[in-house]
Parts: structure tokens; sequence; C-alpha cells
């Protein structure tokens, strides 16, 4: 039976009403912004050296990914094209480990629901299994398992956009080698290579396991094509990897690793009470929204947050709620949104509990802001350092409190594009931005 009880904090409880939600103004942040300008021709030059290893009629597996990368489908396109005028015949495999709930039709729907890869829209069909073959151990005794359809397959093309990783620091982290080891490692893989992580360290089993994925006859790996993007979600490299050797491929993978922090889009303040994010989601962050942003990535200790308010979750997550761990409110009416089995799935293989609990349950959002005036050192209202913004990877504007005007007009990379005026709520208590 559904919990009837309801949280019944009021102005009484709080001290603080709809009159005594602070102002807020409008900013945009300026980061750098290059972008490749021909997104065909980029794809075409870095395939010229791969097609050299392919030969006609082989089967070459070309990797989708579960993450909302800018441009993917036509990237995937180019390098279906490439393939099968060399003569081969392409298909697209989901490279998601247990995403999708892991299920072969749930990882195709979210390659079409997250990247719009489509057998009409790449130019092949799309082979989706959850079959693994073990073709290794790691040194703590743990399997390394691959994609039956790639493993079977005469070759390998990985597509896969590099970016800092949510949960660990190493010289390689969320990238080519993560969907070797991971992604290509389905739900079984997946699941192994983060348990045993709670021993070893997951960045150095993703190393381990990549140099034995290489070093194996099977899969054959013909190649690879690296994405990185700008603050913007726009592609700013495309760049080839050379997978033939371990450290060929760690090597310029890690330099891509390094480009990507240096576009990687920050909160403009490292001091908040409160940060309220409209919507979080797998295609926006794999742990929901990014803790290299939120500052709870291990190791962080900037940006401190004091309390952080979640209103929703994106289209594209089908569900897929993990990173409300790290909230600490949310709307009741956000859990019916909830796929319990894709959530929870995904925190089992991740081996990671913390990522779906659920946060506080709020009524209404006077409330999940008379909680954040609350839960802070200060008491007056207007003193409240708060920001607002649609998700952690889009941060380029955003809205922001008074108590924050100020610091804003000192910073040479913050426009304001407002001057502040009261937070509104709708017939229900919703917050609406002036």
């Amino acid at each position: 039976m559904q919990n009837a009880t309801r949280f019944l904090l009021d102005d009484s409880h709080a001290g603080v009403g709809q009159d005594d939600v602070p102002a807020i103004f409008k900013l945009r942040q300026q980061f750098p912004r290059p972008v490749e300008p021909d997104l065909v021709a980029a794809v075409r030059r870095e395939m010229a050296p791969i097609l050299a290893s392919v030969e006609a009629s082989q089967r070459i597996a070309v990797t989708g990914s579960s993450r909302g990368i800018a441009n993917l489908a036509l990237v995937v396109r180019e390098c279906v094209s490439a393939l099968r005028e060399a003569g081969a015949d392409p298909f697209v495999v989901p490279a998601m480990g247990s995403h999708g709930g892991a299920t072969p039709d749930g990882q195709a729907r979210v390659l079409d629901d997250t990247n719009g890869i489509t057998e009409a829209s790449v130019g092949c069909r799309i082979e989706s299994s959850m079959e693994v073959v073990q073709i290794g151990t790691t040194s703590s005794g743990f399997p390394v398992y691959q994609d039956r359809l790639c493993h079977d397959a005469d070759g390998v093309l990985a597509v896969n956009r590099v970016k800092p990783h949510t949960g660990f620091t190493e010289r390689v982290e969320s990238g080519i080698c993560k969907m070797l080891v991971i992604g290509m490692g389905k739900q079984a893989g997946a699941s192994k290579i983060h348990h045993q992580g709670r021993r070893a360290g997951l960045g150095r089993l993703v190393l381990e396991g990549t140099r034995i994925i290489v070093d194996s006859p099977r899969p054959r790996l013909v190649g690879a094509i690296a994405l990185v993007e700008n603050a913007f979600k726009e592609t700013a490299v495309v760049q080839g990897v050379p997978v033939g050797s371990f450290d060929a491929l760690i090597e310029a993978e890690s330099a891509l690793l390094e480009r990507a922090y240096s576009l990687l889009p920050r909160l403009p303040f490292e001091e908040l009470d409160g940060l309220i994010v409209d919507e979080i989601g797998k295609n926006v962050s794999g742990s929901g929204m990014d803790t290299n942003v939120i500052g709870k990535k291990a190791g962080m200790t900037r940006p401190r947050i004091g309390a952080i308010y979640v209103r929703g979750l994106t289209e594209g997550t089908h569900g897929n709620a993990v990173g409300l761990g790290n909230a600490d409110i949310m709307p009741r009416s956000l859990l019916p949104h909830v796929d319990l089995n894709s959530t929870y799935m995904n925190a089992f293989t991740a081996k990671r509990l913390s990522i779906c609990k659920v946060p506080m349950l709020v009524e209404n959002e006077l409330q999940a802001l008379q909680v954040l005036l609350n839960f802070r050192a200060e008491e007056n209202p207007a003193s409240l350092r708060l920001a607002w913004i649609r998700n952690t990877s889009l941060l380029d504007e955003m809205w922001a409190s008074e108590a924050l005007l100020d610091e804003s007009r000192a910073d040479p990379n913050i426009d304001v594009l407002s001057e502040p005026a009261p937070i509104g709520f709708d017939d229900k208590l919703g917050l609406t931005a002036p």
C-alpha cells in the first residue's frame, strides 16, 4: 500500500514563508568553446587509417553508447558508411553494461531514445544481446567478459566520448577503455569489474581489463574513434585512437582526458548553501548529476554545497534515477516516475547502494526552499547562497540568489543578465523563475 503520510512542514515550523524567499538573477558563464567545424570530414579523416585493417565482407561491430553524446548518431553513421565503402558488413551493438534494464530490447531502445541511433539513422542493422564470453581473468581472480556479438565479429570499432569519470581518478577514466571493459562487458562484465573494484580500485581494474582485452585475439579491435565535448555539449575533438598496443591506447586516451578536463563546465561558486537541479539522468551523467560538478567525487573538497534539491528526471533517462542518492531533497511527485528495476539494476551492477537512496520527500516546492533556508548557519533569508541549474552538463546559464550578485559582478567570466527579482510560485506551490 502506498504510504499515505505526508511531510507537514509549514511556515510556523520553518520560520519563513513565501514572502521570505530570496530574489534571484540570471547569469551567463563564459567557457572556452572549441568546435570541430566539419564533423563528417573529421570522422572520415580519422577512419582512413582504421580502414587499412578492414577486409571485404568482414562483419564489424560498431559500439553505441547509453550516454547522451553530442552528434553520436552522425558519427556512427559516418563510421558505418566508411566501413561499408571499404567492403565490410557493419552493424551496431549497444555497449552500455547494465543500462536499459539489462535487457536486449531495453538497450536497443536506449540507443534510439538517448542518441537517435536507429537502423534508419545510421544505415545498418542493430544487434543487441546480453550474452557474454569470458576472455580472461584479472590478477585478483575475477573474470573479464565481452559481449558475444563483439567477440564473434570479425572486428570491433569502439566509438565513445572521453570525459572525467564521476567515481574514480586514473590515467584514463570514462572513454574508450571503460567502454571496452564495462560497456562491452554487458551486465555480467560490468558487475564483476565493479565487484572487484571494491577491493582493488575501479580505475586500476579498467586499466588491467583493457590490457587483457587488447592482448586477447578476440574481440579483434580494428580501431576506436574518441570524441571530446566542450562545455556547451558540442563536439570539440574527433580523434582516432590506436588499439593495437595497450601503451599507445593509454597514452592517447590520457591526453584526450586532459583535454576533456580543461573543457569541463563548472559551477562558478565554491560555497553554496543550496543547489536546485531541474533534472538528473543517465544522458546527463553516469551518476545522474556529474559528481565533478557538485563536489561529490572522492577526494574533492570544492564546491561545498549545503543541500541539493532535485526536481525531476530527464526524458532520456527512462526512469533510471541513479544519482538521487547524491541529492538531499526531492518532490514526492517524482517517485512515480522512477523505474525501480532500471535504477536498482544500475546500482547493483555498480556496487554502489548509496546512488539509489531516496532523499527527503517534500510535498511542494515551498517546503524545499524552507528546508534549504533552515539547513545552514545563517538566519537571514536574504543571505541564502543559492544556485538554480537545469542539469550538471548545461552550466552556461543559471539563476543565482541575490547574495551572490556582488561576487558575480566581480568575476570577469560571468555576465549578469538580469536584475534580482523574487522567486515565484504557481497555484500548487511549484517554483517559477522571474
